[in-house]
């Protein structure tokens, strides 16, 4: 439904910018062929810099006729800014670069491509419960993946319209996820530093 919406979009965009290049070209058609009845001058002088410019303030009844034409292109080029590729763009940008997959607590960090991976053999199992320094040193980590979340959050609720209902939805449930986890690594640094204020 969304990409329907978005390649109608696409489409009236495309309309409105040729439209809009239409009235320009027909609007400068017809200033250079007032130009041309001015004087050879005049007809050479419309293609130089601010040629335009100077033809219009001088012979404005001449340049009436292109006026209209001239003024059609602003309408035309702002409604294709503002249904053209834009905003479709970023909205493709924010689907693809969802964050909300990531999970939550200790498992935030994705492991690496390059680590070797251990054959899976029976062997003892030996429980090891990690230091204070290693648990203080992992919660320190998670405190900073944290604020890298709530830096993204920040940027995808700038970026969020307010008529994108799934994207809304989305942004919701990763912001839960986000408390959640900010929840435990704050539980887990008061257990930690039980003295700190």
């Amino acid at each position: 439904m969304a990409l329907a919406v978005l390649k109608k979009c696409g489409v009236l965009a495309l309309v409105f910018l040729i439209l809009g290049m239409v009235c320009a070209l027909i609007g400068r058609v017809l200033l250079v062929m007032a130009a041309w009845q001015i004087s050879v001058a005049w007809g050479v002088g419309v293609f130089l810099p601010f040629g335009p410019l100077f033809f219009r303030l001088n012979y404005p009844d001449q340049a009436q006729r292109s006026r209209l034409f001239r003024l059609a292109t602003l309408p035309c080029f702002f409604l294709y800014l503002v249904l053209g590729p834009g905003p479709a763009y970023r909205h493709y940008l924010t689907r693809a670069t969802n964050i909300s997959a990531q999970p939550s607590g200790y498992a935030m960090e994705k492991p690496h491509f390059w680590s070797k991976q251990t054959p899976k053999m029976p062997g003892p199992q030996v429980e090891v419960t990690p230091s204070l320094e290693d648990r203080r040193l992992t919660n320190t980590q998670q405190f900073e993946k944290l604020r890298s979340w709530d830096a993204a959050l920040r940027l995808k609720k700038r970026d969020l319209l307010h008529s994108d209902t799934a994207g809304n939805q989305a942004y919701s449930l990763e912001l839960e996820q986000y408390k959640a986890a900010l929840q435990n690594a704050t539980a887990e640094r008061t257990a930690l530093w039980p003295n700190a204020h």
